[in-house]
């Protein structure tokens, strides 16, 4: 019966190819199933990943401040602060000692201060000058410096090399030297704080750091005219002290003669300018008085 031969034929045909195959019809199906769900997830995938929102890009960077925006805030505090007066703690390191203590500071611009240093017995040291004379009396040693204020003789006797001027601006929240010089435009620092430079007629460099939310002061550097550091400072923890916000936390740091001297505010008050006589300093009783302008052996 031919059909039959025909059909017995066609099976044995595909159980012989199956057979030299080693794979069952049933086994051949389900293989070429998983085969195609595979395909399918890949594909099914790859749309997926493709539908993906892109990430977000940062947004780009505003427009820079102009130099009088960011010095606008600095002047005005400058020309509020008239006066203060304080209570800090005030820490002193070197390539040699090191040390901190209490400081009671009373500052008149533009040139004025007195500095009552503590310890535990008492009153330290007491720095006084009214612009043109300074005296620094050590009531342990029962001796009074006096001299003519200048940078030399107030590194003597504070080991800091300032000006009286430069020390006033400093202790009032402010770069210690005066904002002279070509400015330079604006530029901003890749952790987003925008830089002010101000270049002298010496080749030396000022620069100034401004915190980009609030536009506040944060440090300051002077660069010699090869580039070399020389001196910076810092200010930090801005509070609100009657109508301005005044940095209680202040810093310099000396490269050249490897010093720090940090100031960290406890209170603070403006506007009122101390009495003349604060900044002067009487002989007390007993005390020795020294003349500091008679010793000039070291004097650059």
């Amino acid at each position: 019966m031919p059909c039959l031969r025909w059909g017995y034929t066609r099976r044995a045909a595909v159980s012989f190819n199956n057979s030299a195959s080693g794979r069952s019809p049933r086994r051949t199906s389900l293989s070429l199933f998983w085969r195609l769900v595979l395909v399918g997830l890949i594909v099914w995938g790859s749309g997926c990943a493709a539908r993906q929102p892109a990430p977000l890009l940062p947004p780009p960077p505003g427009p820079l401040p102009s130099a009088q925006e960011l010095l606008a805030p600095l002047h005005a505090r400058q020309q509020a602060i008239t006066g203060l007066r304080g209570l800090a703690k005030v820490s002193y390191r070197d390539a040699h000692e090191k040390g901190s203590a209490t400081q009671a500071v009373a500052l008149a611009a533009p040139d004025r201060f007195r500095l009552e240093l503590f310890s535990l017995l008492g009153v330290a040291a007491i720095h006084t000058c009214d612009g043109q004379r300074l005296a620094a009396y050590f009531p342990r040693d029962k001796v009074l410096y006096r001299g003519v204020a200048s940078p030399f003789n107030i590194a003597r006797l504070t080991q800091v090399l300032l000006s009286a001027r430069e020390i006033t601006r400093l202790l009032m929240g402010l770069p210690p030297f005066p904002l002279e010089g070509t400015v330079v435009p604006v530029h901003r620092e890749p952790d987003g704080a925008y830089r002010l430079d101000f270049q002298r007629s010496d080749g030396s460099r000022i620069t100034l750091r401004f915190e980009s939310e609030t536009l506040r002061l944060t440090g300051w550097a002077v660069r010699n005219v090869t580039g070399t550091l020389q001196a910076q400072g810092e200010l930090g923890d801005y509070r609100q002290v009657q109508d301005i916000f005044f940095p209680f936390a202040i810093s310099l740091s000396d490269t050249q003669g490897a010093q720090q001297v940090s100031l960290a505010y406890q209170e603070v008050s403006v506007g009122l300018v101390p009495s003349a006589a604060l900044f002067r300093l009487d002989l007390p009783t007993g005390v020795e008085e020294i003349d500091i302008d008679a010793y000039r052996l070291h004097s650059p």
